[in-house]
């Protein structure tokens, strides 16, 4: 990689981000030349390098091109209309596999498991303590109750949750090169009768793979309201940005407003949905009267998230109902302007606790003590933290902005806000602070509609089903 003559097209923002987080690696290229479309670029320098007009492709030796942007889709059209071939273009993320194709270290406890059905392959982007990333492990671990044969893929992961998913038995490969995949990753993917990809930027992955085996693309994405990942990725691959490329693969969505948020860009593509399951780890505990009563808003500190709806929301209380509450923010918090808004405020509030980042087991340990989980996600395709509320038997808070409010009825098994509206989060909070002997009907329910819908054996069964016919579709197309 090191000895390749590189043109880099585009030096604005994402080409500073890129350059101080990769400052080593920029030193050891050979880059002969940056490109750029502002004209009051043209003529200066960086190290020493020139800045040009893209035109000049035309007169220039080299054999790469990087693109350095967020929308790369017109940029790669103007190197294609100046003569470039497209297998010398390749997005930033795209050139820094280049050396990393065949690599894969695997991660297995030893244990020799019995399995009767398929070999499956889940493929996911890198592993952290989010939804999506518990959602897929979730499934293999359903996959391995019914019988199947799983490993776990993925470029990278959080060393923690890397020993989590060990002691769980699951075998884990991570493969640096696995989101653009080529020769050596097609060879070991081809052992697998069927492949799981989970999440939307993995539609580059999803597309290749099913030219030669049976795929399940599990889609989670929030709206373009909230996240900028649907038009990014569908720039970024561009040439998989079309029904066709898409053809033989089964599309199912983790909810109905998964699906619905897909199809706005794709439309009718998916129509059904697979909801997760979560792991039964509850363990009933003896309920006492209490005095006071712990809510607890999990996930991390974003914009979407919420966490300033719900600390305005504890700010409307009467002084006597605070004073029977303790209100905790679970979740990693990060050094951006939100982030610091939120510390702050917590800071200057009576009962606030911020307890950070926690593991699996750390987090069920703190299930333990929460009385009332609270999602107050301006919009959420699903909710892990809800669905985990309902199985620990906890009355659960949730907007209606979020796929689990499908599941609820409000005061019934759970209570249901009105999104990004701190009124309705505060009502929510005041009535579960005022009616404490409503609470054991509703957590009574909350445990049973886990329990019709989101146990591992449910889960499994759902995930059986969107494989045989994931099958019969590839049958039926001749694959």
């Amino acid at each position: 990689m090191n000895g390749l003559k590189l043109l880099i097209f585009g030096v604005g923002r994402k080409y500073r981000y890129e350059r101080e987080r990769h400052a080593v690696l920029f030193k050891s290229l050979n880059i002969i030349g940056y490109l750029d479309n502002n004209e009051t670029l043209w003529g200066c320098y960086i190290d020493g390098i020139p800045v040009m007009t893209p035109d000049k492709v035309q007169s220039l030796e080299y054999d790469k091109i990087i693109l350095m942007a967020d929308y790369v889709k017109g940029m790669r059209e103007q190197l294609i209309a100046l003569g470039v071939m497209t297998d010398n273009i390749l997005l930033w993320n795209q050139f820094l596999c280049l050396d990393k194709h065949g690599i894969l270290i695997e991660y297995t406890n030893g244990k020799e498991l019995k399995y009767n059905k398929e070999r499956v392959l889940l493929i996911s982007v890198e592993l952290n303590y989010n939804g999506g990333t518990i959602a897929i492990l979730n499934a293999a671990k359903a996959l391995q109750i019914q019988g199947y044969d799983i490993t776990l893929a993925a470029p990278a992961g959080n060393e923690k949750l890397i020993k989590e998913i060990s002691k769980d038995n699951i075998h884990l490969a991570l493969i640096p090169s696995i989101q653009f995949p080529q020769e050596e990753e097609i060879e070991w993917i081809k052992k697998f009768d069927i492949v799981i990809v989970n999440v939307f930027q993995m539609i580059r992955c999803a597309c290749i793979i099913s030219r030669f085996k049976p795929v399940i693309w599990w889609i989670h994405e929030n709206s373009g309201k909230f996240t900028n990942i649907y038009p990014i990725t569908r720039d970024n691959n561009s040439e998989f940005d079309n029904l066709e490329a898409m053809r033989r693969i089964n599309i199912v969505a983790v909810s109905s407003l998964a699906k619905r948020n897909f199809n706005y860009y794709y439309p009718s593509q998916i129509r059904e949905t697979m909801v997760f399951g979560v792991p039964d780890t509850y363990c009933k505990i003896k309920t006492k009267a209490k005095l006071n009563y712990i809510f607890a808003v999990i996930g991390t500190v974003e914009p979407r998230k919420g966490q300033m709806l719900f600390l305005e929301s504890i700010d409307m209380l009467d002084s006597d109902l605070r004073q029977n509450a303790e209100f905790w923010i679970i979740g990693a918090c990060g050094k951006n302007l939100y982030a610091d808004l939120v510390r702050e405020k917590a800071q200057r509030t009576c009962g606030i606790r911020m307890l950070g980042e926690l593991t699996q087991e750390e987090l069920q340990e703190r299930y333990k003590q929460i009385d009332i989980v609270v999602c107050s996600s301006l919009e959420e395709t699903m909710s892990l933290t809800i669905t985990e509320g309902m199985m620990n038997e906890k009355v659960c808070i949730t907007t209606d902005a979020t796929g689990i409010s499908d599941f609820m009825e409000d005061k019934i098994n759970g209570l249901v806000c009105k999104s990004d509206n701190v009124e309705s989060l505060h009502d929510k909070i005041e009535w579960a602070l005022k009616n404490p002997d409503k609470h054991r009907k509703i957590r009574e329910h909350a445990r049973k509609t886990y329990e019709k819908y989101f146990t591992m054996e449910k889960f499994g069964f759902r995930i059986q089903k969107v494989i045989e016919e994931t099958m019969s579709k590839c049958k039926r197309l001749g694959q």
